[in-house]
């Protein structure tokens, strides 16, 4: 377990700043940049967009960029059912910690307490917060007003999800990072099949990309096909009937 993960979640591995296409994003992404710098005075970034909008890979991205600069960051989707709450009390204050998925305990008197109690241990020290929640701050329904009026004190941004042209240089651009050949063909045939959901996408874009180098096979239409053929789970990632 990398030092980063105090907490018994893994981060996924593509997640990466390089590899986060901005798109419509670029003011939230330099926002990010200069917050993981210590450019900027506010300790607390938070981000909000529809699922598969892109906030979840950047709060990993920002984890893994304070982990490689010998800092301690830690990763915490408070949905995850194998995440309760005394897991973050223990956090060392000095710490950035990253909270994804906050509209999911959002209205749970334990939980806000929780994360209140974590947000003032790590004000006092050297800490920093970064979330992520489906709505902004005060539409999330808190039943703590300290903690809403605290969410709101650094930047508060909304995460533009891909468009239909976005999404094939979004793959490219996830493609070349991982040293691969992605026709255009592959593109199009992807995202005739794959619901417009980046998450769902790039999952699927990294499950094919191990198959074909597991089998020596380029990445092609063709190979793809049969790649839907032998996986059940696939009807089930795009949503198409096999």
């Amino acid at each position: 377990m990398t030092r980063q993960l105090h907490l018994p979640i893994r981060l996924r591995d593509p997640a990466s700043l390089e590899n986060y296409f901005q798109g419509r994003n670029e003011e939230a992404f330099f926002a990010l940049t200069q917050w993981l710098d210590r450019d900027t005075d506010d300790p607390v970034l938070f981000f909000y967009g529809v699922p598969g909008s892109g906030c979840s890979h950047l709060l990993q991205a920002a984890c893994r960029f304070v982990s490689d600069n010998n800092e301690i960051g830690v990763y915490v989707p408070v949905g995850d059912p194998s995440i309760r709450r005394e897991f973050i009390g223990q956090l060392n204050p000095d710490s950035t910690v990253c909270i994804d998925d906050l509209d999911r305990v959002a209205g749970d008197e334990h939980w806000e307490e929780a994360i209140l109690e974590v947000y003032e241990r790590l004000m006092l020290a050297n800490g920093r917060l970064l979330f992520s929640a489906l709505q902004p701050p005060l539409a999330l329904g808190l039943k703590l007003p300290d903690l809403a009026t605290r969410l709101t004190a650094g930047g508060v941004y909304r995460i533009q999800p891909l468009t239909e042209y976005e999404l094939p240089q979004a793959m490219q651009l996830r493609a070349r990072h991982r040293g691969l050949e992605l026709p255009h063909e592959v593109i199009q045939y992807l995202l005739r099949r794959v619901s417009r959901n980046s998450t769902v996408i790039f999952d699927l874009l990294d499950c094919i990309d191990e198959a074909s180098f597991a089998n020596k096979r380029r990445l092609t239409v063709p190979f793809i096909r049969e790649f839907e053929k032998e996986h059940e789970w696939f009807s089930h990632k795009t949503g198409v009937p096999k």
